[in-house]
């Protein structure tokens, strides 16, 4: 018998976030790879574009708390054998575990690091009273939790869950780019040495550690120039740009906005080196983008990714502008000869780890464990 799954997301739109990146490739790759056909269902504003191709997607209103929006999306779940909710404080797992529940269809319900501790604290006192009323019920309710990180698997465990975890990690699919698109959209930065911060600008990734640390050593490297590529969140970007004019850097960052496709692989192709100083990250699709691009990174222990000092591809450093400014002159006084041995090193960490192949197919094996068959021998379960 053929079984389905359903991915429930909050949108799809890569400008909004990883997860419009990350789940329709899960998708495919759970369809393709693991044999387990799987769509997707996403609460949608009319104007957000989508990147996917080949994916069945059913557009829902933006609001769940619609009679039309609530039968829809209740006859989507009983329509399938499982459902998979992604990200939680929103439309997802509100409706999505209640419905699920309703019908007694089994689901499993994906964090995305909105766990961590440092997103618990963001709006504290609101997901607190959300947490007590709905979230964790959702939760209690999985059959199953899949966690990016061993570290999300811990901090679902600290939230007191006790459902089974899988750690199954994102994957992604390295397109070999030329750097000569985004030098033509971005002339100005011709001839210069790049520091790369890919991602959304948000106070959570530490755009603003990153301008006060570029500030300590800029002068040392009158080559170089920083780059902010990412769409603004809550307004951060106005108070970055704000913080260069203050500091007198403003002439030497960039701020290219979202870069679509094509001109996101130029960018990191340009690139010497990317960073992220981020205070909170579930799992980057930044990240792993930059090091199957052969780039060497910059990050901190919060994107939970050891293996970039283990496979010597980079450097991980605490997210504050001292070590940040430390590590970063580092890189940029290294050899070309070692950066690129790093690079190499990160490009094949992210080939053996992040195959979307092989993530497809531990997928496909939890869902079909959901459902009565065998324990899974590919996917790391957590009992």
């Amino acid at each position: 018998m053929l079984h389905s799954c359903l991915n429930l997301l909050p949108h799809i739109d890569p400008a909004l976030g990883g997860l419009s990146t990350s789940v329709p490739a899960l998708c495919a790759s759970t369809s393709l790879a693991g044999g387990f056909p799987s769509t997707m269902a996403a609460f949608c504003d009319a104007g957000e574009q989508s990147e996917t191709t080949g994916i069945s997607i059913t557009r829902l209103p933006r609001s769940l708390f619609r009679r039309d929006t609530i039968r829809q999306l209740s006859q989507l779940i009983a329509g399938g054998d499982i459902l998979h909710i992604h990200g939680l404080w929103q439309a997802p797992s509100l409706g999505g575990g209640w419905l699920a529940r309703r019908h007694s269809i089994p689901y499993v319900v994906s964090a995305h690091g909105m766990l961590e501790p440092w997103a618990l604290h963001h709006r504290r006192w609101k997901k607190s009273i959300y947490a007590s009323l709905i979230e964790r019920s959702t939760l209690a309710g999985a059959a199953c939790l899949r966690a990016l990180t061993q570290a999300e698997a811990d901090d679902y465990r600290r939230f007191g869950l006790s459902n089974p975890i899988a750690i199954i990690p994102n994957g992604v699919e390295v397109r070999q780019a030329n750097p000569e698109a985004f030098l033509d959209a971005f002339p100005e930065l011709r001839g210069f040495r790049i520091i790369l911060f890919l991602g959304r600008i948000h106070y959570k990734k530490g755009p603003d550690l990153l301008v006060r640390a570029w500030k300590q050593i800029a002068e040392q490297f009158p080559d170089v120039r920083l780059v902010f590529a990412g769409n603004d969140s809550e307004g951060t970007e106005a108070t970055i740009k704000r913080l260069a004019m203050h500091l007198a850097i403003a002439g030497r960052i960039t701020f290219t906005g979202f870069l679509r496709g094509d001109l996101k692989w130029s960018a990191l192709a340009a690139s010497s080196i990317f960073v992220l100083p981020s205070h909170s990250e579930g799992f980057s699709v930044a990240i792993v983008e930059a090091l199957g691009s052969a780039r060497p990174v910059v990050i901190t222990p919060q994107c939970h990714f050891p293996e970039v000092a283990e496979q010597q591809c980079g450097w991980i450093v605490d997210p504050d502008c001292e070590s940040l400014a430390t590590a970063l002159t580092k890189a940029l006084h290294a050899p070309h000869e070692i950066l690129e041995e790093m690079g190499a090193r990160g490009r094949g960490l992210v080939r053996k780890r992040c195959s979307w192949d092989a993530i497809g197919c531990q997928m496909a094996e939890v869902y079909r464990w959901i459902l009565g068959g065998h324990r899974p021998q590919l996917a790391e379960i957590r009992s």
